[in-house]
Parts: C-alpha cells; sequence; structure tokens
C-alpha cells in the first residue's frame, strides 16, 4: 500500500498540525530541559521543523530539515501503516546520545501530514535531568486524585474536602455537610453523573439532599 504525503496542507491540516504546538511545549515542561520536542511538517521535507523546544540539543532551529530517520519511519510507514515505531538511539552532531520516539500526525484525508519526535539527550548533566524529576519546595505541591473509580474518586475527594475543613476553626456541625458538598462541588466532581449518589452514601443522607445543597450553591 503506497501512502503519498500531503504537497500543500489544507486549512483542516494545518489545524491538526497546530494542535499538537502546545503538546510539544507541555511535553518540555514536564520533561525537562533534557528533552528536544520538534514538530515537523511534510509538505516541505527541506524546512520541515516548525516547532522545536530547547533544540540546543541538535543545534536546529524553525525552518530545519527533517532527519534521515525520520524519512526512514515515513517509509516503514508508506509500506506498512499498522506498523509502530519503537523507541531508538542515535547521536547527534555533537556527540550527545539520544533515545528519541517519534510519532507520525495523520491529517484528514488520511496522509501523512507531520511527525512529533522526542529526544532525550542522555548525555545531558545527570544533576539537570534529576532536576526536573525532584519536588518543588514549599507549598507547591498539588494533590492530584487518582480514582481506580468514580466510587474511589468520590471518596478521595471527599476525604481531601475534610482535610481541608479541618483547618478551620469556624466549621460546625450543623454545616459541614454543605461545605463539604461546596468543596467537592468546586473540584469539579459531580460532573460525573454517579457522583451524586456516590457522595450521598458517603455521607449518609439522600441524594435529593445532595441536589437541595447544590441548587442552594447556585442560587448564592
Amino acid at each position: 500500500m503506497s501512502v503519498e504525503l500531503s504537497k500543500k496542507l489544507s486549512v483542516g491540516d494545518q489545524k491538526i498540525l497546530a494542535s499538537y504546538f502546545p503538546l510539544a511545549d507541555l511535553l518540555a515542561s514536564l520533561l525537562g530541559d533534557f528533552a528536544e520536542i520538534v514538530i515537523h511538517e511534510l509538505s516541505e521535507l527541506s524546512c520541515s521543523v516548525v516547532k522545536i523546544v530547547n533544540g540546543f540539543h541538535t543545534e536546529r532551529k524553525v525552518g530545519s530539515p527533517i532527519t534521515d530517520k525520520a524519512l526512514k519511519i515515513l517509509k516503514a510507514y508508506q509500506a506498512n501503516p499498522t506498523h509502530i515505531e519503537q523507541s531508538y538511539f542515535s547521536t547527534a552532531a555533537n556527540g550527545s546520545v539520544m533515545k528519541s520516539t517519534t510519532h507520525i500526525i495523520i491529517g484528514e484525508q488520511g496522509q501523512p501530514i507531520g511527525l512529533i519526535c522526542i529526544n532525550l539527550n542522555l548525555s545531558f548533566p545527570f544533576h539537570s535531568i534529576l532536576q526536573s524529576f525532584q519536588l518543588p519546595t514549599g507549598n507547591l505541591v498539588n494533590n492530584e486524585v487518582f480514582g481506580a473509580d468514580v466510587e474511589h474518586l468520590v471518596e478521595q475527594s471527599l476525604q481531601k474536602a475534610r482535610m481541608q475543613l479541618e483547618q478551620q476553626h469556624n466549621v460546625t456541625a450543623k454545616n459541614k455537610t454543605k461545605l463539604l458538598i461546596s468543596l467537592l462541588n468546586e473540584s469539579g466532581i459531580f460532573e460525573l453523573k454517579e457522583a451524586i449518589n456516590v457522595t450521598a452514601e458517603k455521607l449518609g443522607i439522600t441524594k435529593h439532599a445532595v441536589y437541595k445543597h447544590l441548587r442552594e450553591l447556585k442560587s448564592n
């Protein structure tokens, strides 16, 4: 099966490709300075790089050409569109050892229109790599709730809300339930349709009581 590259991107394809730009910044922010994130546009291979973060690792910039490895990945896709490229190792021009992975971006017509590549510089100073994964100091850590199911998610969110209330000394038993529901509402947990019933069960009240508290919050 032959897959031709788009010679000119449609408006829709341009939007698809542009939607990956924030992802490149997000990945670089998550992984740190030792990660280079590159987006290629395949309509002009001689200047395919349209987005690059931390390009100092390979001394590339917007307008740089595609790589030979990227061309091989595209050729493998042409031969077998179900082929999944594994991560691979390479050496940059400056001698840095890179561990990389590449994802093919598909356009409106089902054809490759771009690539997003993640290159980890394994030659980067190790202490700098570690800094990317160290916990921040102070009160900068946010406890995200990871639930295996909705019940567990509500239970963990409720526990987190109770801990917040414990820090408030003016909470009476009378308005504790209302405040808990208010905190849960602020967390967005009630966007899950099962959350109302689970919350009612955990608080020992009826689901109608939960709805009543939510209506009061909305009216205020």
